[in-house]
């Protein structure tokens, strides 16, 4: 399945909780947005990819941008947006991009199904998918910054990340993996995940986005 149709099919999974739910139901993953935001943000970043609109992305304000210019705007106008915007960059999808949004509008689907009690679609191919770039940027980051290898055992197989020999196993399942690579966890719930050894090596590295300070329960 390319990147194009699994991002199109989670923003029509997106499209159909908020519109079935409350757009202004706060996001627990997502401090301080609403579902109403989360969509602002899908709509406003791929905007920013296609124009190659980066500034803001290492601070942390790219996002947060997104939902303060469109803040005020109803849920019926971002999708509209949304729609347009993704028309316009389907071509992206095809490049090293594709793989970053397919993680984080499957990352923020799953915010979004937490904010509205609507659990699901945790085993389909699109997490497996979503997986894809952070892993790779797992990776990255133990051998640049000189870590023990680490595998890590899935439902659907092993992965050794790292350089060498793996110091130690974590076994989970895709979702969990994501949420936890996302900054959906807390260092309290991963050290709680099925590991052979203590994982204190890898707990600076693998939150992608800033390690979360309280637990989120899903």
């Amino acid at each position: 399945m390319s990147n194009a149709v699994t991002y199109d099919a989670a923003r029509r999974r997106i499209i159909s909780l908020a519109t079935g739910g409350d757009p202004d139901a706060p996001v627990d993953a997502c401090p301080g947005w609403t579902v109403r935001d989360v969509v602002a943000h899908l709509a406003g970043g791929l905007d920013d990819c296609t124009e190659q609109r980066f500034d803001g992305v290492e601070d942390g304000s790219w996002g947060e941008r997104h939902v303060s210019d469109r803040r005020g705007r109803s849920l019926g106008d971002l999708l509209v947006e949304w729609e347009r915007n993704f028309q316009i960059a389907e071509g992206l999808f095809d490049s090293p991009m594709g793989a970053v949004l397919v993680a984080e509008i499957v990352s923020h689907e799953h915010d979004i199904r937490t904010a509205l009690g609507r659990p699901g679609e945790r085993d389909n191919v699109a997490v497996r998918a979503a997986l894809t770039r952070p892993l790779q940027e797992l990776d990255q980051r133990l051998r640049a910054r000189h870590l023990p290898a680490l595998r890590i055992t899935l439902e659907h197989g092993d992965r050794v990340l790292g350089e060498g020999e793996p110091a130690g196993t974590l076994r989970t399942s895709s979702f969990e993996l994501l949420r936890v690579l996302g900054g959906r966890r807390n260092d309290d719930q991963v050290r709680g995940l099925d590991w052979d050894t203590a994982p204190g090596p890898w707990l600076p590295v693998l939150s992608l986005f800033g390690r979360r300070e309280t637990a989120l329960a899903e």
